[in-house]
């Protein structure tokens, strides 16, 4: 078996746990960005990719993160900047802690692993008001930014990136952001600046924090209710509209990118106690 179907049955069983918490306790949550594009286009798993991204409303997010540390199977572990102030995302993830793995992208030092996990993100409504909306949509980049400034050593330096941007990176890597402020600082503000819109009042909601930012919000009646849709083995809910929300996040997502667009982020090395570093993706 592949690495990568085994790092696919780890994330499955994570999702499964987490599914039926909601299910138990009536939270309500999507499946979104790759996830749902591998839904619709895979009826599972994009063939490259190596997780799986769920976004809850933020009532229900709020609710899952008290409940769910008493309520996950006992080698799943619950992180956010909030459990640990280490943490580098303001996201949560869902941690499989008896399985191990590296990110490829920034070091193959067999010491510096993490472990298979699921994302989590809070799903919050925006200001209706398309000039408030515009204004909040830089704050959150802003403060997104300087979090991740803080991270430097975690910039991934093998994406293709333009001459502007390789430039703009150099120029801000050599600011001492570190002697400005903390990343725990910017995950508060951004924090506060998200809870300030409720997602069942707003024309346009989703998930700024993701990796297409403002192209994840949406109107809120591509959400709806949600529907099931085939994932592998299971069903997960996702939205109402796939069609809309899929076009205006990735375009033609019918269409499959490059090769060289194709890449995985993280190779299992350990799995339940058996060590897997020979084995080769």
């Amino acid at each position: 078996m592949k690495n990568i179907d085994l790092l696919h049955q780890v994330d499955i069983e994570i999702v499964k746990n987490v599914v039926d918490i909601c299910k138990k306790h009536n939270l309500k949550y999507y499946m979104l960005g790759g996830t749902m594009l591998g839904a619709i286009r895979h009826k599972g798993f994009i063939p490259w990719d190596d997780d799986i991204d769920l976004g809850m409303p933020r009532d229900s997010y709020e609710k899952f993160l008290e409940i769910a540390s008493n309520e996950l199977k006992s080698n799943y572990k619950i992180v956010n900047y909030k459990t640990n102030p280490k943490y580098h995302y303001y996201i949560t993830r869902i941690l499989d802690t008896e399985t191990k793995v590296i990110e490829e992208r920034i070091d193959n030092d067999i010491e510096k692993y993490t472990n298979a996990s699921i994302d989590i993100f809070p799903l919050d409504g925006t200001p209706n008001n398309l000039i408030l909306r515009k204004i909040y949509f830089f704050r959150v980049l802003y403060h997104r930014a300087l979090m991740s400034l803080c991270y430097k050593d975690s910039i991934d330096r093998k994406r293709k990136r333009g001459k502007i941007e390789q430039i703009v990176l150099k120029i801000m890597e050599k600011i001492p952001i570190e002697k400005m402020t903390t990343p725990y600082k910017q995950k508060e503000k951004i924090d506060k600046i998200l809870k300030s819109h409720d997602f069942n009042k707003s024309k346009f909601v989703g998930n700024i924090m993701g990796a297409y930012r403002t192209r994840e919000i949406v109107p809120i009646e591509y959400y709806g209710n949600g529907r099931m849709y085939k994932f592998e083995d299971i069903e997960l809910n996702g939205l109402q509209k796939y069609d809309e929300y899929l076009k205006y996040t990735y375009g033609d997502y019918m269409k499959m990118p490059p090769k060289d667009k194709q890449k995985t982020h993280f190779r299992i090395i350990e799995i339940h106690g058996k060590n897997l570093n020979n084995h080769k993706i």
